[in-house]
C-alpha cells in the first residue's frame, strides 16, 4: 500500500500546451514524478478522454505504479453530455486510491525532485498542505504583456468578466507581472501561514479518511464549472479539519498554460457560490447524502444570495443575483438527476 495516491483529472486533447504543440500534456507530470526523492506513491489519472487514449501510454517503465482509468459510469452524469464533470471524476480517483494521503496534480505541471517530501513530511507533522502555482507560457514564466493578451490562458479562457481583461489582468498581477497564484503575495509576506478554508484550492492535499468522512466531492458542483475544490476544504473545515491548511512559500509548482478541457462549461445555470454559502449556514459537511429540493432552491435565492458579497456583481449577469436560471434546461435536469452515493461503501466494491 502507497503512503501518498497523487490524483490527476484530465479532459484536455494530448498536445494542448501553449507555446509547446510537441510536449505531451502528460510529460512534464510524469517526468516531475520519475524524480521524487519520495518514492512510496501512486498516482492514479481519470480520463475523460480514455476511450480514444487507453492503451496509446506504457506506464510500465516508470519507476511509480499508474492507475490510468476511465470517469466510473455511476459518477458520470455530466461527462456524458459532454459537459464539466470533474467532481465525478475526483470521486473516481478517491474510488482507487489506496494512499493515507491524497495529493491533487493536474497535467501539464512540473515541480521540483522534494515536492512528495514535503508533502508527506508536513502530513506527518499534522498537516494538509498545499501548493501554489507559477504560471509558464511557451516555456517561460507568462507575464502580462501585450502577447500574453494575444494567446495567454487568462487572457482567453480563463473564467472571469470579459469586458476589459486586460485590466484587470493588469490589476491582479501588474504590468508585466508574473501570471501566478493570487494567494502568493500574501503567503509571500508570512512566509508560512495557515490557510482559511476558502483558500484550499489548486494543488491540494487531504487524507483519504478525511475524504471519506465528507463523502467526496459535491457532484452538485457539475455540471458548470467552479469553486468545488473550496467547498471541499469548507466542508473539511466543517468536519474537524478546519487548522490544517498549510501554504508555504517554499511549496509551488510550474503549470504550463494549455488549451481548455474537451468538455464544455456552459453558461451559470446555476450559482456554485450559492451552494458553498447554503452548506456553511446549515453546517453540512457531508455530500452527496440528502437531495437539494426545489424548496432549498428557494431559500439560497431568497436568503443566501442577497447576503453573498458578490450579489451587486451578480445581478449584472445571467444568474440576476437569484441562485439558478429558472427556465433553463439544464437547471431542471441538475435539480432531478443529483448523485446520492456513498463513496466507502462504494470502495469495497472496488
Amino acid at each position: 500500500m502507497p503512503e501518498i495516491s497523487c490524483i490527476l483529472c484530465t479532459a484536455r486533447d494530448d498536445y494542448s500546451i501553449i507555446g509547446l504543440p510537441n510536449l505531451h500534456i502528460f510529460k512534464p507530470t510524469l517526468s516531475s514524478l520519475a524524480k521524487q526523492t519520495f518514492t512510496d506513491f501512486e498516482l492514479i489519472i481519470v480520463d475523460a478522454l480514455y476511450g480514444q487514449r487507453r492503451g496509446m501510454h506504457d506506464f510500465s517503465n516508470l519507476p511509480f505504479s499508474v492507475k490510468h482509468i476511465p470517469p466510473d459510469p455511476r459518477h458520470s452524469f455530466w461527462l456524458k453530455k459532454g459537459l464539466w464533470n470533474v467532481c465525478g471524476m475526483l470521486n473516481t480517483a478517491i474510488l482507487h486510491a489506496e494512499g493515507d494521503l491524497i495529493v491533487r496534480l493536474d497535467d501539464c505541471c512540473e515541480f521540483e525532485e522534494w515536492y512528495l517530501q514535503r508533502f508527506w513530511e508536513e502530513y506527518q507533522s499534522g498537516w494538509f498542505p498545499m501548493a501554489m502555482h507559477i504560471r509558464y507560457n511557451s516555456g517561460e514564466p507568462a507575464r502580462v504583456t501585450k502577447e500574453y493578451f494575444e494567446e495567454g490562458y487568462e487572457a482567453k479562457y480563463a473564467q472571469m468578466p470579459t469586458e476589459d481583461r486586460g485590466s484587470l489582468l493588469k490589476r491582479i498581477y501588474g504590468e508585466n507581472g508574473i501570471v501566478r497564484d493570487t494567494r502568493w503575495p500574501t503567503v509571500e509576506k508570512h512566509g508560512r501561514m495557515k490557510a482559511p478554508p476558502e483558500w484550499f484550492y489548486g494543488y491540494s492535499s487531504f487524507s483519504l479518511e478525511a475524504a471519506l468522512k465528507v463523502n467526496g466531492f459535491n457532484e452538485l458542483f457539475d455540471g458548470t464549472k467552479g469553486q468545488e475544490d473550496q467547498d471541499l476544504g469548507v466542508r473539511l473545515a466543517l468536519a474537524g479539519y478546519r487548522d490544517t491548511f498549510l501554504l508555504d512559500r517554499n511549496l509551488w509548482v510550474i503549470e504550463h498554460e494549455h488549451l481548455p478541457a474537451m468538455v464544455e462549461s456552459p453558461q451559470a445555470f446555476k450559482c456554485n457560490l450559492g451552494l458553498i454559502l447554503w452548506e456553511k449556514t446549515r453546517g453540512l459537511y457531508i455530500a452527496n447524502e440528502h437531495r437539494l429540493t426545489t424548496e432549498d432552491c428557494e431559500k439560497i435565492r431568497t436568503k443566501i444570495c442577497p447576503s453573498c458579497l458578490n450579489f451587486r456583481r451578480c445581478q449584472g449577469e445571467r444568474l440576476g443575483g437569484k441562485f439558478y436560471v429558472e427556465d433553463d434546461p439544464l437547471f431542471k435536469e441538475w435539480l432531478e438527476n443529483q448523485n446520492i452515493f456513498n463513496l466507502r461503501e462504494e470502495r469495497l466494491g472496488v
